[in-house]
């Protein structure tokens, strides 16, 4: 390799980087009002998620019966 490949003169003597940022400016802005929960919000939440725990526990259940079923015929050879 040559010398100027190791030359950093040239770096030395630019001028350095100054990367643009850009201004940021905070708008303000009212808040939006949250929600006000109602008891019919409140018992629509609760109906849908008894729904899927409804369908949860049954397919629960019905896995259990095969398996037990499964295990009952093993056990007592019917």
């Amino acid at each position: 390799m040559n010398d100027l490949a190791y030359d950093i003169s040239h770096l030395l003597e630019s001028e350095p980087f100054k990367p643009t940022v850009p201004e940021f400016r905070t708008a303000r802005a009212t808040p939006a009002a949250p929600p006000v929960p109602t008891v019919a919000a409140a018992q629509e939440a609760l109906a849908q998620e008894l729904l899927q725990a409804a369908a949860t526990h049954e397919a629960m259940i019905q896995q259990y019966l095969r398996m037990t079923d499964a295990g009952y015929r093993d056990t007592y050879g019917q």
